[in-house]
């Protein structure tokens, strides 16, 4: 999981944002009308009752300078061929000081940026159903943030970074990232018949809704190696990995040999290290937000639930766990899956065909 850095003051945090000056050729964003937010934040699946507090709060050139300057570094950050990875980017949670404002900064970013990342989308040919899916989990986390937090904001600035730069899509019920692996990072080498240190990979990530059946999960490892042969042929992906505490063997302890996500496990052959992952547990399944654990008051609803809870109660800990999966050769003209996500109030073709600005 992506974390984001200690939240600094206003002054110290618009510092940490201009001393980041990637280069790219991408122009700057330029400021939305009202009309052309609210269709931007339909196909971002923003909530409802987050998109009056948006616009309310959505800076520009005029009546915030300062916010204004800092959208135009990190959306030049965003895109630029120079900026650093994901986990590397400095972009902290904004100071508490500027309230909605701040909560919602990285969700106006966003905003900002979905024409240049539509356009990317298309150049690389990918379907309207999945740059929907694969954009809806803005709104997704949105969610989350308020279930954690008991008001509207959006904290996942980092992970959505891999979304508008064209890395991650949604697949069905999964997602997948082309990435490289790196075995030093995991703690380990998959072994002789897993993928070599340096090769190109698919990282799996798994959005909370929705049951997470094998069939689920068979079609879009099928699919996924269909499109992305498809789609980026000079990448031949031969293995997927995961990294989550969802691959914790411990939960075989507390969860039916029928439950789907021990079936999800049997799919991975686990390698590397396993750090404590009390607190992504904590947050995937409770929406916890760090530091406000009191165990005595989670619900115990399911299996998972309480499987948690009893463990945690024992002293003891969970862990995230690392495995790879190689994908499968799908049947030649096999159907890819359509996703829950993905429905008529998502307008990706209307964005195309109008080209707004920015």
């Amino acid at each position: 999981m992506t974390r984001t850095p200690t939240t600094p003051d206003v002054e110290e945090w618009l510092g940490i944002l201009g001393l980041q000056n990637a280069t790219g050729d991408i122009p700057g964003p330029e400021p939305m009308a009202p009309d052309e937010a609210l269709r931007r934040m339909r196909l971002l699946a923003v909530p409802a009752e987050d998109r009056g507090p948006v616009l309310a709060t959505l800076p520009d050139p005029v009546r915030a300078p300062d916010r204004w300057q800092a959208l135009r570094r990190c959306h030049r950050t965003l895109f630029s061929r120079s900026a650093p990875p994901p986990q590397e980017t400095v972009w902290p949670d904004a100071p508490a000081a500027l309230m909605e404002a701040g909560r919602y900064f990285y969700l106006h970013l966003y905003l900002l940026a979905l024409p240049a990342a539509l356009e990317r989308q298309r150049r690389l040919g990918i379907p309207d159903d999945i740059v929907a899916a694969t954009f809806a989990d803005v709104g997704a986390k949105m969610t989350t943030y308020r279930l954690a937090h008991r008001t509207g904001g959006f904290d996942r600035q980092r992970w959505a970074m891999r979304h508008f730069r064209g890395t991650l899509h949604r697949i069905g019920r999964l997602q997948f990232e082309r990435t490289t692996l790196d075995s030093a990072a995991l703690g380990g080498s998959p072994g002789t018949d897993g993928p070599a240190d340096g090769e190109r990979v698919l990282a799996v990530h798994i959005p909370e809704e929705g049951p997470l059946t094998p069939a689920g999960c068979d079609a879009s490892h099928r699919a996924a190696r269909h499109l992305y042969a498809q789609h980026f042929p000079d990448e031949a992906f031969r293995f997927a990995t995961c990294s989550s505490w969802l691959l914790d063997d411990q939960l075989a302890a507390y969860l039916p040999s029928t439950s789907n996500i021990l079936r999800f496990q049997q799919r991975f052959t686990r390698f590397g290290s396993r750090p404590v992952g009390d607190a992504d547990i904590l947050q995937f399944v409770f929406h916890l937000r760090p530091g406000t654990t009191d165990l005595a008051r989670l619900p115990q609803r399911t299996a998972l639930q309480r499987a948690v809870v009893d463990h945690l109660q024992a002293g003891r800990h969970w862990h995230l766990a690392h495995g790879w999966t190689a994908l499968p050769a799908p049947p030649e003209n096999a159907e890819r899956p359509r996703t829950s996500a993905v429905n008529s109030a998502h307008p990706v073709k209307d964005h195309f065909s109008r080209r707004p600005p920015g």
